[in-house]
């Protein structure tokens, strides 16, 4: 078995939420994910990078909608990309093979040395695909592709749009999809000022996200108009509110895609007790929705997602997209990699476990 880059090298293991709360609960579990028989229709993955969001916050400190971690003892870890060991009896039947490269966009488990999950939810890449590169793409840019192209119909070239935390991984992720596929749209991105010039580089007009005067900025820079479209990850009474006063009257639309103002400063928790759906969708208004990568695009329209995906592997293929890195992080440092997330100082594009201890290396960690 390759060497990974958790605490135990020469071991397979797993980084679990024993119970809900700040990066600190994480606890590194040895497991040996070739002990007993596979189910029928799944398949052993050895993870050789995996993906860090905004999503693994909300998932440690709870609340956040998915059966599957309701409870303490799981896995965090929403996306990967890696190389299939071992299939079902019933799994060893479709297209994959045993050596193959895959990436999946599973929510859950991928902050381990492996992951066992159903033929299904695996996407076959190429074995000459940068694992670095690919494993930004399940989540932060297909959720990025779906708001542009799915969560809304009507962004013909010369529209507006304002990326709420454009600096970000999804919205890094907006911004270059949406110079990779030459859209035509303007783009306005609310950051700290310290993130100025890096969402200037993005293509993107920057508004300090905490200015008092932030509605009417972006309204001065669409002629007075607003925008067509609005995207808010904040999730707050106040975000929503602002977002939908910048858009265009009556016509305007704001897509919620997540409620990061619902976990406390220091990341401990939430500042209530309700799952974070039932919080936003009580916030939902006219002209204001609420948009799930996973919910709405994902399982809803799971071939146009899938058609998605290919066109985004495409553009990182011939080099007109280049995802957007903001740190590397081996496995062992996963506290690390949470207080990164709940500080966002340093936040720019996307953030990654290299599991493999060969391309750490390579990369120099």
């Amino acid at each position: 078995m390759p060497r990974n880059t958790s605490s135990t090298p020469d071991q397979s293991g797993r980084w679990i939420v024993p119970k809900f709360g700040g990066p600190d609960v994480l606890k590194w579990d040895i497991w040996d994910p070739f002990a007993g028989e596979l189910p029928a229709d799944h398949v052993l993955v050895r993870i050789i990078t995996a993906g860090i969001a905004g999503t693994d916050n909300l998932q440690r400190v709870g609340g956040y909608p998915d059966p599957r971690c309701a409870k303490p003892g799981f896995t965090l870890g929403y996306d990967f990309v890696g190389e299939v060991v071992a299939l079902g009896s019933s799994a060893a039947k479709n297209p994959l093979s045993v050596g193959d490269r895959v990436t999946a966009m599973y929510g859950i488990g991928a902050h381990a040395t492996h992951i066992i999950l159903p033929a299904t939810e695996l996407i076959r890449i190429e074995k000459t695909d940068d694992p670095v590169k690919f494993c930004a793409i399940p989540l932060n840019y297909s959720t990025a592709f779906g708001m542009l192209k799915r969560a809304v119909t009507h962004l013909v070239p010369g529209s507006s749009i304002l990326i709420g935390s454009a600096s970000g991984g999804v919205g890094t992720a907006v911004a270059e999809l949406v110079n990779a596929f030459k859209m035509d749209l303007k783009m306005i991105g609310t950051c700290s000022p310290s993130k100025f010039e890096y969402v200037k580089s993005l293509g993107v007009i920057p508004v300090d996200r905490r200015a008092p005067d932030l509605v009417d900025q972006v309204r001065a820079l669409t002629g007075g108009e607003g925008v067509d479209v609005a995207y808010d990850a904040v999730g707050s009474d106040e975000s929503i509110q602002k977002s939908l006063q910048a858009t265009k009257k009556d016509v305007g639309q704001v897509i919620v895609i997540g409620a990061m103002s619902e976990i406390s400063t220091d990341g401990s928790g939430l500042r209530h007790d309700q799952d974070l759906r039932t919080v936003v969708q009580k916030r939902l208004q006219s002209r204001v929705t609420l948009w799930s990568a996973i919910r709405n695009y994902k399982v809803a329209q799971t071939e146009v997602w899938l058609q998605d995906l290919q066109k985004i592997f495409e553009k990182v293929r011939t080099g007109e997209l280049s995802p957007t890195i903001a740190k590397l992080f081996r496995l062992k440092d996963a506290v690390k990699a949470h207080e990164a997330l709940i500080s966002g100082a340093d936040v720019k594009g996307k953030m990654l476990f290299i599991v493999d201890e060969d391309l750490a290396t390579q990369y120099g960690l």
